[in-house]
């Protein structure tokens, strides 16, 4: 019996990963013939109005927006990570799933988010969280967040960004949750972003979570394909057993694609690397964003000039 559970197990694990990557193979296919009709090699680009690239530039890199800040930033550009705010006068929605298998056992979250840019360096978020456990999905609650970007981008290095959000749980107690934000292109064609992350439950175990995220991206098409890597570590403690730390490090690819101008999707299969951490946690993202009044994108500016946060 025991053997049959073992091989039971194994073969889960095995078709879970087989699964993880078709999933990464789907979304790189549905975009081949996008990516067959884009230009791979750039061309000499032009100034546009003081916020355009330079010549020879990236086209995600130009600075647009009151804040002056790269193009990618106005998207998500990693899975786990977020950086900076919204320009003002934009809005995006966004969908997240987030399937987790651990101990042969298989979990969904699932999380709608709308994002809305503010004046002042100022983005406010809504949420609505749900899940599936056991084949039965249920309700998890709604949560509001606001950030708050210190400067404007590049006046500071790596660019702080404060967050702040309170989660309202149906069925468990109220979590409130601090970030602080960071982010930064480093050389051609490569940006970055790291999370510092404080969480706290407000009742029943009043568990504690300090955590880390951090991603890396290479741009291999100019706006189309971003591949990189992530990893997020979580220590989590509950009242009365703080000396006993839950410890979790997950490590992984990742891959943005944009198939529309004003669309992405990020992918990112994270593999658990302590006994805590559960096997494989996939971080899917998807979004779509508009505006309703505010900057447009650097494309829209004038002459087209040729030319990268969770979730959590």
């Amino acid at each position: 019996m025991i053997h049959k559970c073992s091989e039971s197990l194994i073969h889960n694990r095995r078709h879970s990963y087989r699964s993880v990557i078709l999933i990464l193979c789907l979304i790189l296919f549905s975009t081949r013939a996008n990516l067959q009709a884009q230009d791979a090699v750039e061309t000499p680009g032009i100034e546009v109005s003081g916020t355009g690239v330079e010549e020879g530039g990236l086209r995600q890199s130009a600075l647009v927006g009151p804040y002056n800040q790269p193009q990618w930033t106005t998207e998500r550009a990693f899975s786990t990570t977020r950086v900076y705010v919204r320009p003002p006068g934009s809005l995006e929605f966004v969908q997240y799933w987030t399937p987790e298998w651990k101990d042969g056992m298989t979990e969904h979250a699932f999380r709608e988010e709308l994002e809305i840019g503010l004046p002042y360096r100022f983005q406010l978020d809504f949420y609505q969280n749900w899940g599936i456990e056991e084949g039965k999905s249920f309700y998890k609650g709604s949560s509001v967040e606001l950030r708050y970007a210190l400067a404007d981008w590049g006046k500071i290095p790596l660019n702080p960004t404060l967050y702040a959000e309170w989660a309202f749980n149906d069925a468990a107690p109220d979590v409130w949750e601090l970030k602080l934000l960071l982010g930064e292109t480093f050389c051609r064609r490569w940006n970055w972003a790291a999370n510092i992350i404080y969480e706290q439950e407000t009742g029943g175990g009043r568990e504690t979570e300090i955590a880390f995220s951090t991603a890396l991206t290479y741009t291999l098409v100019d706006e189309k394909v971003n591949v990189g890597f992530e990893a997020l570590a979580e220590r989590k403690t509950e009242r009365g057993s703080r000396s006993k730390p839950e410890s979790e490090l997950l490590v992984g690819p990742s891959i943005n694609v944009h198939p529309t101008r004003n669309s992405f999707i990020t992918a990112a299969p994270l593999f658990g690397t302590t006994k805590d951490s559960p096997d494989v946690e996939l971080f899917v993202v998807a979004g779509f964003q508009f505006s309703f009044g505010g900057p447009r994108r650097e494309t829209e500016q004038g002459p087209r000039a040729p030319a990268s946060m969770f979730g959590r």
